[in-house]
């Protein structure tokens, strides 16, 4: 089957900007650099400058935002932590939705990804389909992607990412709270989060994705 010039010509972009991001992943270490912003404790309007920066520049590093949660749960706490950090991964991950907004197409590779994402967003709405995406053990960025290239507005992405995303974030700054010594490795969630996320994620699309398959499959349907 011949592949579309549209669809060669994402390849071939989507190629050259995972090198680009997959090498400066390489040369800035979450770890080193988070580590010496940590020392700017003593100095927090300097820490919350640097790390909105880095809130900015995450996405394009390859790194975890849960990297940065934990560096504000230790630095901050987590009565201050949390929303700064709430704060900070909405800045993320609207980035990332930004430019998949501006490269929607129906055309290649992206306007398959672009028809498939209306259609998960038709069949379950806005709002809960980014909070039930962001519930879900997602890499953030593949959400965001996928919320740009569909027809999700900002303000309900927005809403949805800060619903969704905050029982992660909260979770994530109090582990960096409690900990002596700063690391950004080995972020282990708890069974009992992960499992009442994940369900909670199944349990708000299990109508509407019920809904969809009735209607476009039969499925359900008895006779």
């Amino acid at each position: 089957m011949a592949v579309s010039r549209a669809t060669r010509r994402q390849f071939g972009s989507l190629g050259a900007a995972g090198a680009a991001l997959a090498a400066a992943a390489l040369v800035f270490s979450p770890g080193a650099v988070l580590d010496s912003i940590a020392g700017l404790s003593a100095h927090p309007w300097r820490f919350l400058a640097v790390l909105a920066v880095l809130y900015l520049a995450r996405p394009f590093l390859l790194w975890p935002v849960s990297a940065l949660s934990l560096t504000v749960g230790y630095v901050l706490g987590a009565t201050y932590g949390v929303p700064v950090a709430i704060a900070g991964t909405l800045l993320s991950n609207t980035a990332p939705f930004l430019l998949a907004r501006y490269a929607r197409t129906e055309d290649g590779i992206v306007g398959l990804t672009t028809r498939t994402s209306d259609r998960f967003v038709e069949a379950t709405g806005e709002f809960r389909g980014v909070v039930a995406a962001r519930l879900a053990p997602l890499p953030a960025d593949v959400v965001s992607t996928g919320a740009g290239l569909s027809d999700v507005s900002l303000r309900a992405y927005l809403l949805g990412t800060l619903v969704g995303e905050s029982p992660w974030i909260a979770a994530e700054v109090i582990a960096g709270a409690s900990m002596h010594t700063l690391s950004v490795h080995g972020l282990r969630h708890s069974v009992a989060l992960f499992a009442a996320a994940t369900t909670l994620s199944a349990l708000l699309l299990a109508r509407p994705i019920y809904r969809f398959l009735r209607e476009e499959y039969g499925v359900g349907i008895d006779g």
